[in-house]
């Protein structure tokens, strides 16, 4: 059954100072990053190398690797979404993105380290909501792990994420 984008969500939390970036526990407590209007794909297709030699009579291609640019969220401009993201300018973050209409992810989720801020978008007239933008550095790769974990809404602007029982 196809899901809507409603409740498409990203969820933050700050990594721990003695967690290491490659070996992360993503379970914990997490906020909402911003009310989103749009987030972009966690994971890019990867590149494509070509490999014809003059032998080919047609072009043929490899699997390359797969790019992580930084990713901009866009969301209305709130004061309290964009002084918590710069108040943890810099700061390494444990970043899940959750896909599936009832918020917690339970089509996709994906999970990354990464680094956040946010500034005010451009005005672009004045008759429009003012916007804002979270750029993401990420810090690993986006893995794909919709059944590794559990997300309870906590229905306060807190998430708590878990490990999901084996054999669920």
């Amino acid at each position: 059954m196809a899901s809507t984008s409603y409740l498409a969500r990203v969820i933050i939390s700050e990594l721990g100072a003695s967690e290491d970036i490659e070996s992360v526990d993503f379970s914990g407590t997490y906020d909402l990053l911003v009310r989103a209007k749009s987030i972009p794909a966690p994971a890019s297709a990867p590149n494509t190398v070509e490999s014809t030699t003059l032998e080919d009579d047609t072009q043929t291609f490899e699997m390359g690797i797969k790019t992580s640019d930084s990713k901009e969220f866009t969301g209305n401009l709130e004061k309290q979404y964009l002084q918590k993201i710069n108040g943890m300018n810099g700061k390494k973050l444990k970043i899940m993105q959750l896909y599936g209409t009832g918020g917690v992810g339970e089509v996709a989720k994906y999970a990354y380290v990464g680094q956040a801020t946010a500034t005010p978008s451009d005005v672009g007239g004045v008759d429009e909501i003012l916007e804002m933008a979270v750029t993401v550095i990420p810090n690993t790769a986006a893995t794909e792990c919709t059944d590794d974990f559990t997300v309870v809404d906590n229905k306060d602007g807190t998430f708590t994420v878990t490990k999901a029982s084996v054999g669920a």
